[in-house]
């Protein structure tokens, strides 16, 4: 019978790919995946389950505490990709419970973590909201628990995936400061922490921008933004051409434009429908964006391996991809 390494070897791609193929994947070309199903079929290929059976005889339970936030492709794209995963392996029983809890309830989050580790669950991937509570709620326990963190390292011996978010920021510095008037400046506002990705991105702005020696009006912090939108008014001086905003920049935006206040370059992080409608519609430039698909893929690969491939030799730290998107790379 022909193996999943030898559909590979003649393909000249890696096993991994074709077993993603197989199994259905959405984490795999189109065209990849009809070569691999195209000479699986010619060969005669059959799925051997009896490999997992093993696995099978102990079923591990494995919860994902992710977090929702006002940027719905956030959650929605890690579910995404956990999901996708599931059902690459769900030959081995694998079931993962996915559970959401609001970005600015960091207590909620820690009451959820305490109910399930107050049961027995094998593997545990999570987006920390208080690192610090959430460390020494797993300090005790760490040792019989697989743990994946995204965005925030947890633990050195666990692995950890790593946004990038200071990266994304810094991209989108020197996106804004290509596209601003040289001559004028550059207004970054704080709205906030989001206790994830808003602070990290605006440090990656700032350390870029004052790298690049741009004339920056700020950060100005504007607590509660969205309430207090109209502070931002105080701020658009007549020499100012480009615009950050770390948090709620769709809103915002949206907002300048009602009230005819929307002839400055924007850049910002972050992709949901709002900041895709307002490139489109020329009110933004350009967007950087983490691939939150990926993250979430993942997170489910690693606590897979982690729990049924001990003797496999990991990676501690992965990095997913960041995406730069203008107009014209919108599909």
């Amino acid at each position: 019978m022909v193996t999943q390494a030898e559909l590979a070897k003649i393909l000249g791609i890696t096993r991994t790919t074709v077993a993603r193929a197989l199994n259905g994947s959405k984490n795999i070309k189109i065209e990849t995946k009809e070569r691999v199903l195209k000479l699986a079929d010619e060969m005669g290929y059959e799925k051997n389950y009896l490999g997992s059976s093993l696995a099978i005889k102990e079923k591990k339970v494995i919860v994902a505490i992710i977090v929702k936030s006002i940027n719905e492709e956030y959650s929605k794209k890690l579910k995404s990709g956990l999901k996708d995963f599931q059902e690459e392996v769900k030959a081995y029983g694998i079931k993962i419970k996915t559970l959401e809890t609001d970005i600015n309830d960091s207590e909620g989050q820690l009451e959820i973590l305490k109910k399930f580790l107050e049961k027995k669950i094998h593997g545990l991937i999570i987006i920390p909201l208080n690192r610090e509570k959430i460390i020494k709620m797993l300090q005790p326990i760490k040792n019989d628990l697989k743990i994946v963190s995204i965005g925030k390292q947890l633990f050195e011996e666990d692995t950890y995936i790593d946004s990038k978010y200071e990266k994304s920021g810094r991209i989108a510095a020197d996106v804004l400061s290509k596209i601003a008037d040289k001559n004028k400046k550059i207004l970054v506002i704080d709205a906030g922490d989001d206790l994830i990705s808003s602070k990290i991105y605006l440090k990656g702005v700032l350390d870029k921008l004052k790298e690049l020696d741009r004339k920056i009006e700020g950060p100005i912090q504007i607590k509660n933004l969205l309430e207090n939108k109209k502070q931002i008014l105080n701020y658009l001086s007549n020499d100012i051409d480009g615009v950050y905003i770390n948090r709620y920049a769709p809103e915002i935006i949206e907002y300048l434009g009602e009230i005819k206040k929307d002839n400055y370059k924007f850049v910002t992080n972050g992709f949901n429908e709002k900041i895709r409608g307002l490139i489109k519609t020329d009110k933004v430039v350009a967007t950087v964006s983490e691939d939150f698909y990926n993250q979430g893929y993942i997170a489910g690969k690693k606590i897979f391996e982690s729990l049924y491939k001990t003797s496999l030799k990991r990676s501690h730290e992965y990095e997913t991809k960041i995406d730069i998107l203008f107009k014209e790379s919108l599909d």
